[in-house]
């Protein structure tokens, strides 16, 4: 009953944040139901899934709104997801009119070009962890008799929210997708590529939790 209650209000609140996001009401729209449950759904996991095994799991319950800006939600990373989503898409169109050259081989790609303080942020504090982090979210609990493994999902939700207010500051202050001119294109797939790890990470992290990716929200 208690989950119930939970789903529907969530919901209800992801509607109501769509709405005003669109400014319309989407919740009779075939393409936006599916995208309103995995919200929902997402915003439960991360507040139960968030919450270490020893602590107490508090919900609220109350009428509050949910919006894409909460830095502390699954939507949250939902709509970093999406952001993301529409990023690559926006390359992939730009690339088909000719504006573009097709992604070139990774190796030849001149990470020096990466000056921007934001992209080794994200990449020393989110990307090279993030195997660790899976390593002890899922570690073989050696003070217990016979074999247990110490589930730390809030390792797991807490580094995909801290990468998205990462990607979400960085994306606010640079233009990814700059002029079509080729001395631009060196430092364009630099960035490119180093998104592509981001967008990697926040897959994995929500297939982990039984999630899938939005590319809209």
């Amino acid at each position: 009953m208690i989950r119930l209650l939970s789903y529907r209000l969530r919901h209800m609140q992801v509607c109501k944040a769509s709405a005003l996001k669109h400014s319309r009401d989407l919740t009779e729209d075939p393409a936006w139901t599916e995208t309103f449950r995995v919200l929902s759904v997402a915003t439960i996991k991360f507040e139960m899934l968030s919450t270490a095994p020893q602590s107490q799991l508090v919900l609220a319950l109350a009428d509050s709104s949910i919006s894409t800006k909460g830095t502390k939600s699954g939507t949250f990373v939902m709509y970093n997801c999406a952001r993301l989503a529409t990023l690559f898409e926006g390359y992939k169109h730009s690339m088909e009119q000719g504006l573009y050259p097709p992604f070139p081989p990774v190796s030849s790609l001149d990470f020096s070009l990466l000056h921007d303080e934001g992209e080794w942020l994200l990449l020393f504090n989110s990307i090279l962890p993030f195997p660790a982090v899976l390593s002890q979210a899922a570690a073989l609990d050696g003070t217990a008799a016979g074999l247990h493994i110490a589930a730390r999902t809030e390792m797991v939700c807490k580094s995909l929210v801290k990468l998205s207010m990462d990607f979400s500051s960085y994306y606010n202050r640079v233009h990814i997708l700059g002029e079509p001119r080729p001395h631009l294109f060196g430092q364009m797939f630099a960035r490119l590529q180093l998104l592509r790890a981001v967008r990697e990470v926040l897959h994995t992290g929500l297939a982990l939790l039984g999630l899938p990716p939005l590319s809209h929200i």
